[in-house]
């Protein structure tokens, strides 16, 4: 991804955090959902090389959509990866889900990579 549209993504998600959460699990920011909900952007933004790792992110994204797991919580944890090893991205996105959602008290099972 180019730097402009990295620099237009975070924007875009910054503008997702100030504004918040409408019903329905949906995330308002410019009349559009969150780009944090499709699973193909997030799997290439975070270099997603197996497909035990991509079933993984359709798996948190499905859990967003269906208000299991707050969108605050992907935002916090694809941050976090996102400062990390190129090729150790998903794994980092992996353990800060599952230990954000376990301090938040969620009981949720996630799949496995």
């Amino acid at each position: 991804m180019r730097k402009s549209g990295r620099r237009a993504f975070f924007a875009q998600l910054f503008a997702l955090i100030v504004v918040g959460a409408t019903g329905g699990g949906k995330i308002a920011y410019g009349g559009a959902t969150s780009p944090l909900l499709d699973a193909e952007k997030l799997k290439y933004e975070l270099r997603v090389l197996t497909p035990a790792q991509g079933a993984y992110v359709d798996d948190v994204v499905d859990k967003v959509k269906k208000g299991q797991l707050p969108i605050k919580i992907l935002s916090a944890a694809y941050q976090y990866a996102m400062r990390r090893e190129v090729g150790r991205r998903p794994l980092y996105f992996k353990i800060c889900i599952e230990q954000l959602a376990k301090k938040a008290g969620l009981k949720l099972s996630f799949l496995s990579f």
